[in-house]
């Protein structure tokens, strides 16, 4: 069981049909009637906080919810359901909750079709990630792999080109033609991508800067790159 916070990230699990326990709220007499309607519909009680989880951290606008263990997804079963090109984003174990979060949410609005993360070492699907995608993580399928390079071998075959986010040797985004199916990948925040899975890439690509800092933060680079591809993609 998860604990989730937060009034929008809580009507977005309703709206996906996502497997919730109990509602509760600080205040019974100001319930949002968005979250009234939609838990009636879902067959989804709400009450109030309880004694044991007044001071718990998840809640967030007056409201906590108690919902299903996050359900990771099949990498074979989410590739064999894409229609047309696909967009996935490989995320080579990236450590902030917030990072993956606000990425989720992006990603989502920019038409990536999954986010694949490593089992080892790397960031999981918390209740700080819930809250910070404001309920994107309820329609991205999220995939967890053993190994990244076999990962991307698989992608090859299905027909994907892997690019890599590199801040130091990559081709302008900007310049580059990327069609078809696509996968990026995006490393860490203090190392970026490794070595192996680097020389694994069809191509490396990278965001033009100024100014005197070294590089952008994960998060917003993503989106900047995703944001590019999908851009692409409509035109």
């Amino acid at each position: 069981m998860e604990l989730i916070g937060g009034k929008q990230t809580i009507i977005e699990a309703l709206k996906s049909k996502y497997k919730i326990y109990n509602i509760y709220t600080e205040n019974m007499d100001n319930v949002d009637n968005e979250i009234l309607e939609l838990a009636k519909e879902s067959y989804v009680s709400i009450s109030e906080i309880p004694e044991d989880l007044r001071d718990a951290r998840e809640i967030s606008q007056g409201y906590l919810a108690s919902i299903a263990d996050f359900n990771y997804r099949d990498l074979d079963e989410v590739t064999s359901k894409i229609k047309g090109d696909g967009l996935i984003l490989i995320l080579d174990h990236l450590e902030d909750t917030h990072n993956l979060g606000a990425i989720i949410r992006t990603a989502l609005c920019a038409g990536v079709n999954a986010i694949i993360i490593p089992d080892d070492r790397s960031v999981r699907v918390t209740s700080a990630v819930f809250k910070v995608s404001a309920g994107a993580i309820f329609y991205m399928p999220i995939i967890k792999v053993k190994n990244i390079n076999y990962t991307i071998d698989t992608l090859k075959k299905d027909g994907y080109w892997i690019y890599g986010a590199d801040m130091k040797g990559g081709s302008d985004i900007f310049k580059t033609k990327l069609n078809g199916n696509i996968c990026l990948v995006v490393g860490s925040e203090g190392s970026g991508i490794s070595q192996l899975v680097k020389k694994n890439c069809d191509g490396l690509v990278m965001i033009p800067q100024v100014g005197p800092l070294g590089s952008l933060n994960v998060s917003v680079a993503t989106g900047i790159i995703i944001y590019e591809i999908f851009k692409q993609k409509v035109n």
